[in-house]
Formats: structure tokens, sequence, C-alpha cells
């Protein structure tokens, strides 16, 4: 009668509880491997330019608050000058 592993239920040969597979997949995440793995696989997706998608704990909001304005920068105006005036006016 054969034994079967106790993980995976596939039928297997020799001593033990598990299956050299199941036995690897244990090993490699206690040795962190699915985490290189896992980085590798990125940075493949990374060239060819899918980009991994975060939800919305990823994200934070970038506006400025309610009542205050956003800073601006050198591109919102037309002339560099602007754009000292601009500082000047705000005390810098």
């Amino acid at each position: 009668m054969p034994k079967y592993c106790r993980i995976c239920g596939r039928p297997m040969k020799g001593e033990g509880d598990f299956c050299e597979a199941c036995q690897e997949s244990i090993r490699a995440e206690a040795m962190g491997k699915h985490r290189k793995v896992a980085k590798e696989a990125q940075k493949g997706l990374d060239r060819v330019g899918v980009r991994e998608r975060k939800g919305a704990e990823g994200k934070e909001d970038r506006r400025a608050p309610q009542g205050e304005e956003e800073e601006k920068k050198p591109h919102h105006f037309k002339s560099m000058a602007e754009y000292l005036e601009y500082l000047k006016g705000k005390g810098r």
C-alpha cells in the first residue's frame, strides 16, 4: 500500500511524511528564496514594461489640505522672472 504525502496527498516512495516537492517548497520558504524569486520576477516584469499595481494603501494623498495653497514650481510660470517675483512675495 503506497504512502501519501501529508501536504499534497500525492503517492510517494520511501520514508518520511512529505514528498520531495513539498519538502523543497518548505525548505525554500524557510530560507526566504520565495522572496528572491518574487524580486527576480518583478525585475523581469519591469523590463517588459509591466509594473506592480498598488492599491489604496500604496498611494498617498498628494493634494494640498483644504484652505492651503499648493506651492507653485517654476513650470507653473511663463518666465523665470515671474517665478522669482512669486518667491519674493512669499518671503523666501
